[in-house]
């Protein structure tokens, strides 16, 4: 009987030994590499208002302490990035962490700090800043589609429709063709704003083709609204094709069934279930007048786009993309419309300013959310200009616009700064208006005073 209870002993004890043993191997495998000089360590990285410095102890390549040396950042932001500093000592790094939200530059300044951290190999990584972490869950958004422009230079006969449909939801048709072969779609784009009395508040009035609404529609019904539009502006555009025969076996109560083939009333065309009376109710019908009116003859109206990747000092894209749209009379010469706008990547890691990220696959005049440094409404600014242009105002004499000039305090004017989408704005509007001249199609236009 002892002998027994002492076997059993032992092989407690040899099993327990060999569970240790593959715990820590276990724990070796899972941590954190050794990789930085040990020693202790004062690094700085840049934070909003000031130089952030660290103090960083290495034992055995891995940072076991970080603390705060001095700031001289909004002391409540920076409390609230100070949260970081223990999950850059377990991630051994700044590596793989996401910003505070509200604190993005302070928490930016701080993982910066990190990556100057000397290390064994030598190797210094450039630093690249990180958004916030998501609070609404985005980070797990998994649909895709793109809302980059063309770059460069787009001109063409151009042709436009709008009307409300389905309650009062405005839907727009914007159609460009070649101007010396009238059956050559070069552009296609549909857009539609919610009804005014909407449900949802926060969309009334708001166009859904590169707002936020996208990713609310996405998360409710695992289908954006802009995917359906961008599927069809593809057809017409590869097929030259802006009509399309009623399907005879059309069944109204299949609409949302995507496997039967009786639920679009048209044919030929691939739509998504939740964009479908979108697509049917407005965008087919204005194609269809816009398609009788190019049969007619060639528009009283000439389009001119230029797009353009905006880039940094080194010369790498900012993850913005500026576009000026011009359409002008071709007989009195003039501007009948214009707009502006500077449009974010499609995936958040391509846009540079941490701040920007959370408004990828958005443009600043269409996001709900986006907040324009100026102090004043990025919308509000393009709608100013609009209106100057289509009075017969120069383009390049925009002094009188909002934010096109700093204007002192803010608590007295309203507006901190000059915008930098103004200069954004102008030299694209050098380059279509060159164009324009060039194409004779365009009145001369005052250069603003030296």
């Amino acid at each position: 009987m002892m002998k027994a209870e002492l076997h059993f002993k032992k092989s407690l004890l040899v099993s327990a030994v060999a569970f240790a043993t593959f715990a820590l191997a276990g724990c070796a495998n899972t941590a954190p590499q050794g990789k930085y000089i040990d020693g202790v360590h004062h690094v700085s990285g840049k934070g909003k208002k000031s130089e952030i410095t660290l103090e960083v102890k290495v034992e055995k390549g891995n940072i076991t302490q970080v603390k705060t040396l001095s700031h001289k950042e909004t002391e409540s932001l920076y409390l609230n990035a100070e949260r970081l500093l223990p999950e850059i000592v377990s991630h051994n790094g700044y590596e793989g962490i996401d910003a505070i939200a509200g604190a993005t530059y302070s928490s930016n300044g701080i993982l910066k700090a990190i990556n100057d951290l000397p290390r064994v190999d030598g190797a210094k990584p450039e630093y690249q800043t990180v958004g916030a972490r998501s609070q609404t869950g985005d980070d797990d958004f998994k649909l895709k589609w793109s809302i980059q422009p063309r770059l460069g230079l787009v001109k063409g006969d151009y042709y436009f429709e709008e009307a409300r449909f389905r309650q009062g939801h405005m839907g727009s048709m914007l159609v460009v063709v070649d101007s010396n072969n009238l059956q050559d779609v070069i552009l296609a784009e549909f857009n539609e704003s919610g009804r005014p009395n909407y449900y949802t508040r926060l969309y009334q009035n708001v166009p859904k083709r590169m707002s936020e609404y996208n990713f609310s529609m996405g998360k409710k019904k695992g289908t954006a609204w802009v995917q359906s539009a961008l599927t069809m502006e593809k057809l017409m555009m590869e097929k030259d094709q802006l009509t399309f025969e009623l399907n005879p076996h059309y069944d109204p109560k299949l609409g949302n069934q995507l496997s039967e083939p009786n639920r679009l009333k048209y044919q030929g065309i691939d739509i998504v279930a939740g964009a479908s009376n979108s697509i049917q109710q407005s965008m087919i019908p204005l194609t269809a007048k816009i398609h009788s009116r190019i049969q007619a003859g060639a528009s009283d109206a000439l389009f001119y786009q230029q797009a353009e990747k905006l880039l940094d000092e080194k010369g790498r894209w900012t993850g913005v993309t500026a576009m000026l749209r011009l359409v002008v009379d071709k007989n009195s010469h003039k501007i009948t419309r214009a707009h502006y706008d500077e449009i974010f990547a499609d995936e958040k890691k391509d846009i540079q300013d941490a701040s920007l990220k959370a408004f990828y696959r958005q443009s600043k005049y269409d996001s709900i959310n986006y907040v324009e440094p100026a102090r004043i409404g990025f919308n509000v600014m393009i709608d100013a200009l609009s209106s100057h242009l289509k009075e017969g105002g120069s383009l390049f004499n925009i002094n009188d616009l909002p934010a096109a000039g700093d204007t002192g305090s803010y608590a007295q004017t309203g507006f901190t700064k000059r915008s930098d989408a103004w200069d954004n704005y102008l030299r694209l509007a050098d380059v279509l208006y060159k164009q324009m001249r060039a194409d004779g199609v365009i009145s001369e236009h005052a250069l603003p005073a030296q």
